[in-house]
């Protein structure tokens, strides 16, 4: 930051929270008139921190309150094929300029009725006039949707004048969320902020209930509902839950046949990039353990969530893509932290743990901090084996290094006792280093009882 703009900052900090609240509503209300020729992101910018923590109402101009249903469904990327779910906000321009060209007159008196309640604090004219906008640019859409037929010419003509058949994609999901744009806001209310981590039973409850207000007023358009909520929602898996609210019965053959599918497949598609993401991170050249495994536990978060919240079939679409890509995420675990962990962990112990301990000096510290690492990894791939498809390989590595740890932190015990004055510091270590790993792969019980009776053999006393 310049130093012109560290001065800024320091002034915009010692604002009362009134006049702070005031400017930023007058730099927010200023973006479409730009009456005062100022840097109004640069500004917002400086202010979003103070205004997050003193929790001030969003100001919105009334572009921006026309984009608040579908807000979360806004992405910057502009992927082809358009992904379900995900809107460009390369789309936002060509939506307004149709609305402005068809319904300018009947649009200006309610969007300035709602700035006029929005500076006075007169939330329910404002609240109305918002609804009032959603409709409008809805009813709109949908009459300009119409007007295009059928006739596959027509339509692809149509959407060259927006920008594209991905542009009339676009437009035809903001015109389904505006349709319903009212039930969104309630919901959205209801529910915890952005992003959401915990998803309840209570959060699932209220969510079957504006399903189901959806379902009333605009039948067919509840699973756009829930493409609005999964832009809300940490991972996106959760959302099965709703699923399994709606129909105990449900699996993934028959959902993927309903209009629920296309949340579905949003789901099952994280998943493939939370694999791919795994895979990469495996095959990079600085590959480390704590990356990939940070990944991986990401990856069967979502796996086990999605396993217990429907029925999948392995032989079904959603069974074949899920378990392909755990077997990417078990390959890349199995290379990188399972095939030579042995070695890594036992390297730095004499003759790999078959040797006699040598208390004359301190354990090699960088041998120890890669063993550490690949312990800690091991343990990590362990307790989500069952997602990852490695529960066989997991045990058999587990219960070996087990056996050879614990071998080893025996002799130590075993040699404490003689242990001169001088070297207590050297054997000390080399007892916490091993039980460190052992607790590391295991379980703190067994690595509690190894560093008990360690102590007790380095003092003379005797375990109770």
């Amino acid at each position: 930051m310049s130093n012109a703009g560290e001065q800024l900052q320091g002034f915009l900090n010692q604002l009362p929270e009134k006049e702070l609240k005031i400017l930023a509503a007058k730099i927010e209300l200023d973006r479409g008139e730009n009456r005062f020729g100022i840097p109004h992101d640069a500004i917002m910018a400086l202010l979003r921190p103070r205004l997050a923590e003193m929790r001030a109402p969003r100001i919105f101009t009334p572009q921006r309150v026309l984009c608040l249903p579908f807000e979360d469904m806004l992405i910057f990327k502009d992927p082809d094929p358009k992904q379900p779910g995900k809107i460009a906000r390369a789309a936002i321009g060509p939506m307004w300029n149709l609305l402005m060209d068809r319904v300018k007159p009947k649009w200006d008196p309610i969007a300035d009725a709602f700035i006029a309640a929005q500076k006075k604090g007169d939330e329910t004219t404002k609240n109305q006039t918002a609804s009032a906008l959603w409709a409008l640019a809805a009813q709109t859409l949908k009459e300009w949707d119409t007007e295009l037929g059928t006739d596959a010419g027509e339509i692809r003509a149509a959407a060259k004048k927006i920008g594209g058949t991905k542009r009339l994609e676009d437009l035809r999901e903001m015109m389904a969320i505006l349709a319903i744009a009212d039930i969104v806001e309630s919901l959205k209310e209801k529910l915890p902020r952005k992003p959401i981590l915990n998803f309840t039973p209570e959060h699932v409850t209220i969510v079957k209930r504006h399903y189901d207000m959806v379902g009333d007023q605009a039948a067919d358009h509840e699973v756009y509902l829930l493409l609005a909520l999964m832009g809300r929602l940490l991972q996106p898996f959760p959302i099965l839950k709703v699923f399994r609210a709606l129909s105990r019965k449900l699996d993934d053959t028959l959902t993927s046949s309903t209009d629920l599918g296309i949340a579905g497949n949003i789901v099952i598609e994280a998943l493939e990039r939370d694999a791919d993401a795994v895979a990469e991170a495996a095959d990079a050249p600085n590959a480390t353990e704590t990356d990939v495994i940070a990944k991986a536990k990401r990856f069967s978060l979502a796996f086990k969530g999605i396993t217990a919240d429907i029925g999948i079939r392995r032989d079904g679409d959603w069974g074949k893509r899920m378990y392909g890509c755990r077997g990417k995420v078990s390959h890349a675990i199995e290379n990188l932290v399972l095939s030579n962990a042995q070695d890594v962990i036992l390297n730095m112990l004499p003759n790999k743990g078959k040797g006699i301990p040598d208390f004359s000096d301190f354990p090699d510290e960088a041998k120890f901090e890669m063993a550490e690492r690949r312990a800690r990894a091991l343990g990590e791939a362990s307790r989500m084996a069952e997602q990852i498809g490695l529960q066989s390989a997991c045990q058999s590595k587990v219960n070996q290094l087990r056996k050879d740890l614990e071998q080893y932190a025996a002799k130590i015990i075993e040699k404490l006792p003689k242990v001169g004055p001088d070297n207590k510091p050297e054997a000390s270590a080399h007892l916490a280093t091993t039980v460190r790993l052992v607790e590391l792969i295991t379980n703190s019980d067994t690595a509690d009882l190894l560093r008990r009776r360690g102590n007790a053999a380095l003092t003379g006393k005797t375990l109770n």
